[in-house]
């Protein structure tokens, strides 16, 4: 797409084909969505915004040419997009270089900062340390650990052995398999699971080895009792995948579920049944997708340019009201204040939230302080429905 002069554009970073194509379609749609309410509103200065996108088909390298054929060729410096962490990475040094500004609406390890990204989705101490204060006090101390072969995962379970080990926790396996993971891959994961008999699998599987794995799970264990998964990253797509009988009791960790009655939830889910195609699946990450695109473009309209300056000047003092709640960007470290929800999937294959923190979290993405009393405290002696 050629853009006029002067015309306002976002350029939107996420996948249509591979290993995430799920759930980044649904992030796709939702910062579609946040940029047609935008355009609604009169766009910037009276003219449309423009949405380019590409399909980098998972492919980190593919995501660091098109973001560069969109800054360079096409002067888009406003970006949102990427999912896997390897993606992300892929295209960080090309927004420093050249000056833009990514919009990253995805959970991820931790452990960075750059002046030229704003990180959406949940730091560690959002999820991953409430998420084990959760299961330790709901359901026992041994963990296995089973995860997709790349950097987020081993980041992530590098921060939650520690978060284990301070109340006396144990992992008693750790497993990884390939992306995409044969049948043999999964059985052989399995058969670690059903030996290591833990209270608890923890999964950082992504993307579609996520359905097959909570499949080869159940397929397993049958009518007998079985460990909850409890994973970052399982969202209504992959649920929608896998099916709810192999989806229920497991636990998941989100800043947002669909399931939320509030008006602004509501509101958003009922736009979103009339904006998405009928096969994209409204999840956490089209949510964050969809904030933080909202957030970019009325800083858009406030400024009336597409500066990168001068828009990520004007994001830093907007507090938003978003699906999940209140958001902003701690300008300390670019990463936003979001309030954190841990959710047990029913039978129907919705997420029944079972605990959330009691507003949005300051974001502390080098894990700092991560005590687990403070969490074991706010969820006081809740016990499970």
């Amino acid at each position: 797409m050629a853009l006029s002069t002067g015309q306002p554009a976002i350029g939107l970073l996420f996948s249509e084909t591979g290993v995430t194509a799920d759930v980044e379609r649904s992030q796709r749609f939702g910062a579609l969505l946040a940029i047609e309410e935008l355009n609604r509103e009169g766009g910037v200065d009276g003219r449309e915004i423009a949405a380019l996108s590409h399909d980098p088909g998972g492919d980190p390298e593919r995501y660091r040419l098109y973001a560069e054929e969109l800054i360079r060729n096409q002067d888009v410096k406003l970006l949102v997009g990427c999912y896997m962490s390897h993606t992300r990475k892929a295209v960080m040094p090309v927004v420093e270089r050249t000056d833009a500004l990514l919009c990253y609406p995805t959970p991820y390890e931790g452990f960075e900062y750059s002046p030229n990204i704003l990180y959406g989705g949940p730091a560690p101490n959002q999820n991953s340390a409430p998420l084990a204060a959760y299961l330790i006090l709901h359901y026992g101390e041994r963990v296995v650990f089973i995860g997709s072969d790349y950097i987020y995962p081993r980041e992530s379970n590098h921060v939650m052995r520690h978060l284990y080990r301070q109340h006396g926790g144990k992992v008693v396996e750790e497993i990884y398999i390939p992306l995409y993971p044969s049948v043999e891959d999964l059985n052989h994961a399995v058969d670690r699971i059903v030996r290591a008999d833990a209270d608890v699998v923890f999964s950082t599987v992504v993307g579609t080895g996520t359905a097959d794995l909570y499949r080869a799970i159940a397929k397993r264990y049958g009518d007998a009792a079985r460990p909850p998964i409890a994973s970052l990253t399982t969202s209504e797509a992959e649920v929608a995948k896998m099916g709810n009988e192999a989806a229920e009791g497991h636990v998941v960790v989100a800043p947002f579920f669909s399931s939320i009655d509030t008006p602004t939830s509501r509101s958003f889910v009922s736009a979103c049944h009339q904006f998405f195609p009928q096969d994209v699946t409204i999840t956490a990450w089209a949510e964050a997708a969809y904030w933080q695109t909202l957030m970019l473009g009325k800083a858009m309209q406030a400024v009336g340019s597409c500066n990168v300056e001068d828009v990520q000047r004007e994001i830093y003092k907007i507090r938003l009201d978003a699906p999940q709640g209140p958001v902003w960007v701690d300008q300390q470290n670019n990463h936003c204040f979001l309030t954190a929800r841990i959710a047990e999937i029913d039978s129907s294959g919705g997420f029944v939230v079972k605990w959330q923190s009691p507003g949005p979290i300051k974001p502390d993405p080098y894990v700092v302080v991560h005590n687990l009393d403070d969490w074991s405290a706010s969820m006081g002696g809740m016990a499970r429905s």
